[in-house]
C-alpha cells in the first residue's frame, strides 16, 4: 500500500506541472477510492467510531474538488455552522496541506512556496496549500473566511489566497484575553460574516437552521466531553492519523448531523471497551502521521496508548444554542489556544487528569510559533502538575525534515521511563 501511495503522489505532482486540472480530477478519483477503502474495508482494529471520522473527513475533502462552486474556504478554527446551513462546504487550508502530505504529494508544492519567498519557518501546511492552489490543483472557493485564532500562519495565508483568486475574505478578529465582552465583540463579527455569505449566495440563512446545527454542536462537544471523562478507565486502541480526523470532525465539520453521530458512537463504544491498561498518553498539537517508526509505537498498541490530542477539545464550552452567534463565538474567544500559552497548558494538566494519562507528549511542529515558544514552560508546568512531559520536535506534514529514527527513540524512552514509573507505584 505504501509503494502506491507513493507512486500516486508522484503522479499527482508530475501532471500538477503539466496539466492542473487533470492532477485535480486524478487527486479526486483518489479521494473517493481512498473513501470506498474507508467504508468497506477499514482495518481489523479500526473501530466504528473512527472509521465514522475518516469518512467523514474524506468526504469533506473531496466535496470542495467535486462542486467548487459550493466551497467557501475556512480556517481551522471558524465556527462553520452558517456554512453549513446554506448548504456550502467549507474548504480547508489546514486540511489539504494534511492530506497532500499523507497523499505523499506535498513537496513539489513545499518548494514551490519557498520558491516563491514563503520562508522555511512558516507552517509547512500552509505552505503545501499555498504551492497547490498557486500551481492550480486546488479550486477556486466562493470567499474565504477566516479567524486570527491561535495561528499567525493565517493571517498571511488567507489574505495571499484571497488576492490570488480575487475573493471576497472576512476575517474574524479574536481578542486576546477571553471576557463576556470579547464574546459579545466576536458574535456581532459572525453576524457580519453571516451577512457577506447571505450576499453571495443570494439567499437568506434560516436563524432556526442555525440553532438546530449549533445545538447539534453542543451536543456533540459534551457527548465527547462524557467519552473522555469514560476513556480514564478504558482501552481503546487508535492510530494517530485518527486523532486528526477527530480534530476536523470536532472543528470545521462541527454541527453537522454525522459529528454528533461519531460522538454518539464513541460513547457506545466506550461503554463496552476494556478495562484500561499500558501507558497512557496525551498529545498536544499535531500528531506526525507520517513518521513510520513513532507510529510503530503508538498505532492499535495495547500497551502505549494516545488516549487525548488537545487538537480535539481546546474548543469545548457550554453554551445556549437558543443564541447561536453568542455560542459559536464563545468557542473561539475562550479556546485554550487563546491567551497566552499557559492557558492551553492548564487546559492539557486538565484533560490529563480527566483521561488519566500517565505522561504528556509536547509535540513541536515546525514553524508553529506558539507551540514552540511555550515547550519549555510547558514541560515545566506539567511535570510541576506530576505529569512527566516529553517534548518532541519535528514537522506534521514535511517529510524533508527528517529525524523520523530519532523521534521514535525518543518516544520509546519515555514510555519505558513512564512503564517503570508504574511499575513502582503498583
Amino acid at each position: 500500500m505504501g509503494e502506491i501511495v507513493t507512486l500516486f503522489g508522484e503522479i499527482v505532482q508530475k501532471q500538477c506541472h503539466k496539466n492542473p486540472l487533470a492532477a485535480r480530477r486524478l487527486l479526486r478519483l483518489g479521494y473517493r477510492a481512498k473513501k470506498l477503502q474507508l467504508m468497506a474495508a477499514p482495518g481489523k482494529n479500526t473501530t466504528k467510531a473512527a472509521q465514522m471520522a475518516a469518512v467523514q473527513t474524506m468526504t469533506s475533502m473531496i466535496a470542495p474538488l467535486a462542486h467548487p462552486e459550493r466551497a467557501a474556504m475556512a480556517s481551522l478554527f471558524l465556527p462553520c455552522e452558517p456554512l453549513q446551513v446554506a448548504g456550502l462546504y467549507p474548504y480547508s487550508c489546514e486540511g489539504f496541506g494534511c492530506f497532500l502530505s499523507g497523499t505523499q504529494a506535498e513537496q513539489a508544492f513545499l518548494r514551490y512556496a519557498e520558491g516563491e519567498g514563503l520562508p522555511e519557518t512558516f507552517c509547512s501546511y500552509h505552505k503545501i496549500f499555498i504551492g497547490a492552489a498557486e500551481q492550480g490543483l486546488m479550486p477556486k472557493p466562493r470567499f474565504i473566511l477566516n479567524t486570527t485564532l491561535a495561528c499567525d500562519a493565517n493571517l498571511l495565508t488567507f489574505r495571499r489566497l484571497a488576492e490570488y483568486f480575487q475573493v471576497p475574505q472576512f476575517v474574524v478578529d479574536v481578542p486576546y484575553e477571553p471576557s463576556e465582552e470579547a464574546v459579545a465583540y466576536v458574535a456581532n463579527q459572525l453576524r457580519e460574516m453571516v451577512r457577506l455569505v447571505e450576499g453571495q449566495i443570494g439567499r437568506s440563512i434560516p436563524e432556526d437552521g442555525l440553532c438546530q446545527a449549533v445545538a447539534r454542536s453542543q451536543k456533540s462537544m459534551e457527548q465527547f466531553q462524557r467519552y473522555m471523562t469514560l476513556r480514564a478507565d478504558k482501552r481503546i486502541l487508535g492510530e494517530l492519523t485518527g486523532e486528526m480526523f477527530s480534530a476536523f470532525a470536532l472543528h470545521t465539520l462541527l454541527g453537522t448531523p454525522e459529528t454528533e453521530a461519531y460522538t454518539s458512537q464513541c460513547l457506545k463504544e466506550i461503554d463496552r471497551a476494556p478495562s484500561a491498561s499500558g501507558v497512557r498518553l496525551l498529545w498536544m498539537h499535531t500528531t506526525p502521521f507520517w513518521v513510520e517508526p513513532l507510529r510503530k509505537v503508538t498505532d492499535f498498541n495495547p500497551d502505549v496508548q494516545v488516549v487525548a490530542c488537545d487538537m480535539c477539545f481546546e474548543g469545548f464550552v457550554r453554551a445556549d444554542p437558543s443564541r447561536p452567534y453568542d455560542a459559536m463565538a464563545r468557542r473561539v474567544v475562550y479556546s485554550a489556544f487563546n491567551g497566552p500559552v499557559s492557558r492551553r497548558i492548564q487546559r492539557g494538566i486538565q484533560a490529563a487528569r480527566q483521561v488519566r494519562a500517565d505522561g504528556v507528549v509536547w509535540f513541536c511542529h515546525w514553524g508553529c510559533k506558539h507551540t514552540l515558544g511555550g515547550a519549555q514552560l510547558a514541560k515545566e508546568q506539567f511535570e510541576a502538575a506530576g505529569l512527566p512531559c516529553l517534548v518532541l520536535d519535528g514537522d506534521g506534514c514535511d517529510r524533508s525534515h527528517g529525524g523520523e529514527g530519532q523521534l521514535a527513540t525518543r518516544m520509546d524512552a519515555f514510555v519505558e521511563m513512564l512503564r517503570a514509573e508504574k511499575g513502582e507505584r503498583v
